[in-house]
Order: structure tokens, then C-alpha cells, then sequence
């Protein structure tokens, strides 16, 4: 596969505190004259070793492209991109379940189903109920730890929304976005929706040579409480779809409908990222922009206390959500071992050459 030091990484996917959240839907434009290829398995048959596979092929015909790791285990590969848009090559399954919405056109399903020995899985049916039920019950629970923490976050943005001047914040946003992004397109930007991070069986897990891959000019707005930080991208975002720039939007996992945390402009090399404690970015900045500097620091003094207990209990339940994932993960390695022993991987090969074939 290709060396991830070069190759920008993503999440497509996460744990929510409504559930799982999923872009799959975002992966690929189907009314564009390319292909995507949508794989269907279960655990252990051989989608992400297809993937890496395919990442590879791709690597070596000199097409550059995305990969989109699995945020219940970051060693497993969900998706290949093409940076072009061209081809897509997807693990379609639950809990990112992917169905072609115009069949026979340009999504083509890949069932790795065929490649099972259905007597061998027969004979462990009992096991495979009992350990597919005992991981969604884990996933259920990180999630229940992630809604908690969602509503103590939500509460420090808040209680540091009351203490800033936000005028202030658009203000310095849009100077920024005046100074970097030139005259404005006459066409309106695009925009790609993914995650950067993810809470996974590791913690919060950060792609963080992605941004150095895509940037040589990175501003970091340093905000614990989250308030500054949601009116500064925002504006960002807003300006820079107005200049006609496409953008790539990577919104919190906590808050996937609603808080940027990132915006790169691949176009201008330039990014806008949002560093906490929760998750410290080791780049080295263009410039940072502290949010305190926006502050009414008398409102804050009296928010202070009860901000710092917010995210402190906050990260006490995103650590229980992580120990949840950690222990989903062993039962799906578990679940691998059976399927593993039933899935003929000749036919799986079989599979992965007819895909290349059709590139």
C-alpha cells in the first residue's frame, strides 16, 4: 500500500452521540462518468486487504488518492479514494452500509458473500449471534458515554460563547480570509465532507500527516471551550465558498452535524484548524490565534470553574467510550477468526483482479 506519509487519510465514519454517523453517501458523485465499487462481507472475508490491494494498483498506475480508515479499528481500511473523483472503492457494509441508488449504472456491488463455505458458518451460527450482539451492545454503550460528553462540551460552549464578543471573531476571521483568498470566482466553491478524527479503540485518533500533506500555511485557533473556534470556521467557510474555493470540511465527531473543527484549501495549500486539549495538534503553525484574546475576561473569570469541570467530565466519558470500542474490538477480532476460516480467499482474489481488470 501506499506510504501514508503521502497519501491524505480520512474518517468517513464514527461513533455519534445518535448513533453512528456516516458520509458513505458523500464518497462519490454519481452522476460523474466514473465507477464506484461497492464491497459487501462480513468480518474477516477480505474487504480491507482488497482495499489496500486496490490502494496499491492505484499507487503504481500514478493515480493519487484518499484513504478512509474504520474508526472501530484504525488499522482497517473503509475506503480508496481517486483524488480525482474518478473511482471509488468502498466497504459498504453495516455499520456504513452503502446501497447503489440507480443500479446497473455506475455503482457496481462486489459480493464477497459467495466466497463463504455456509456449512462452516452454519455449524458456529449460535457464536457468530452472541458475538455480532455483544458488539453492537459496546458500540450502544460508547455511544451513550459519547451523548453524555456531547451535552457537557455543548454546556463549556456555551458558558464560552457568553464570555466572548463573537463580532470580534468574524471580524478577525474575514481579515484573514480578505488577505488569503484574492479575488472573489464567479462560480460558487465546492465542498468534501470527512473526518479527521475519530474516538476509536485508541483513543481519540488523529490523521495528523494529512494536513501536512495538503498545507504549507496553517492557522490554529487554540480554544478549549469550543466557542471561538465555531465562529471562526464558520466564517471561513463561508467566505471561502463565496470566493468560488473548493474546500474540504472536517466537522467534530462529537458534533458531526453542526461544529467545524478543521477547513483545508487544498487550492491555496492553506488550512484552518482548531486545537484543544482533547486532541493537540503537533504542527507547527502559521500563526495561532488564541481564543482568549476574544474574551470579556470578567464573564470568563466567572465561568471559568464551571467550563474546566465541563470538559473535565467530558473526557472522563470519552475515555469510558474508548474502552467500550476497545473491547468491541477484540470481540470483532473474534468474529474475524470464524469468518476467516470460512471465506475461500482464491475466490476473493478472483474478485479483486476482475476489479482491476475494469479500470
Amino acid at each position: 500500500m501506499q506510504d501514508l506519509l503521502s497519501v491524505p487519510c480520512w474518517f468517513l465514519g464514527t461513533n455519534a452521540p445518535k448513533g453512528y454517523y456516516s458520509r458513505f453517501d458523500k464518497i462519490f458523485c454519481v452522476k460523474s462518468d466514473g465507477k464506484v465499487f461497492l464491497l459487501k462481507g462480513g468480518p474477516g472475508t477480505g474487504k480491507s486487504t482488497m482495499l489496500k490491494k486496490i490502494a496499491s494498483v492505484l499507487a503504481e498506475k500514478g493515480l493519487s488518492t484518499e484513504l478512509v480508515f474504520c474508526s472501530a479499528d484504525t488499522d482497517s481500511l473503509d475506503a480508496v479514494i481517486t483524488s480525482d473523483g474518478k473511482f471509488a472503492f468502498a466497504d459498504a457494509t453495516l455499520p456504513h452500509a452503502y446501497e447503489p441508488k440507480y443500479p446497473g449504472t455506475s455503482e457496481i456491488p462486489v459480493s464477497l458473500w459467495d466466497c463463504w463455505d455456509e456449512k462452516k458458518l452454519w455449524k458456529e451460527k449460535e457464536e457468530i449471534i452472541r458475538l455480532f450482539d455483544e458488539n453492537r451492545r459496546l458500540h450502544e454503550e460508547a455511544r451513550r458515554y459519547i451523548s453524555a460528553a456531547s451535552g457537557l462540551l455543548d454546556q463549556a460552549a456555551k458558558l464560552g460563547l457568553d464570555s466572548v464578543f463573537p463580532e470580534k471573531v468574524e471580524k478577525t476571521a474575514k481579515r484573514i480570509c480578505m488577505r488569503e483568498f484574492g479575488r472573489k470566482n464567479s462560480q460558487r466553491g465546492t465542498e468534501k465532507q470527512r473526518f479527521l478524527s475519530a474516538i476509536t479503540d485508541k483513543g481519540i485518533f488523529f490523521h495528523k500527516n494529512t494536513p501536512k500533506i495538503l498545507c504549507d500555511k496553517i492557522y490554529l485557533i487554540d480554544d478549549d471551550a469550543g466557542a471561538v473556534s465555531r465562529i471562526f470556521m464558520s466564517t471561513v467557510r463561508k467566505y471561502a465558498l463565496e470566493h468560488g474555493l473548493d474546500i474540504i470540511t472536517c466537522t467534530c465527531p462529537i458534533f458531526p452535524q453542526e461544529k467545524i473543527e478543521h477547513i483545508f484549501i487544498p487550492a491555496l495549500r492553506l488550512g484552518f484548524m482548531t486545537d484543544n486539549r482533547r486532541h493537540k495538534i503537533d504542527i507547527v503553525p502559521y500563526r495561532i490565534i488564541h481564543a482568549r484574546r476574544f474574551a470579556d475576561f470578567k464573564k470568563y473569570s466567572a465561568n471559568k470553574i464551571k467550563i474546566r469541570f465541563a470538559l473535565r467530565s467530558a473526557k472522563n466519558l470519552i475515555d469510558q467510550a474508548v474502552n467500550c470500542t476497545k473491547e468491541a474490538k477484540l470481540v470483532h477480532n473474534e468474529l474475524e477468526k470464524i469468518y476467516i476460516n470460512a471465506t475461500d480467499f482464491k475466490k476473493v482474489d478472483e474478485k479483486f483482479e476482475k476489479i482491476i481488470k475494469s479500470i
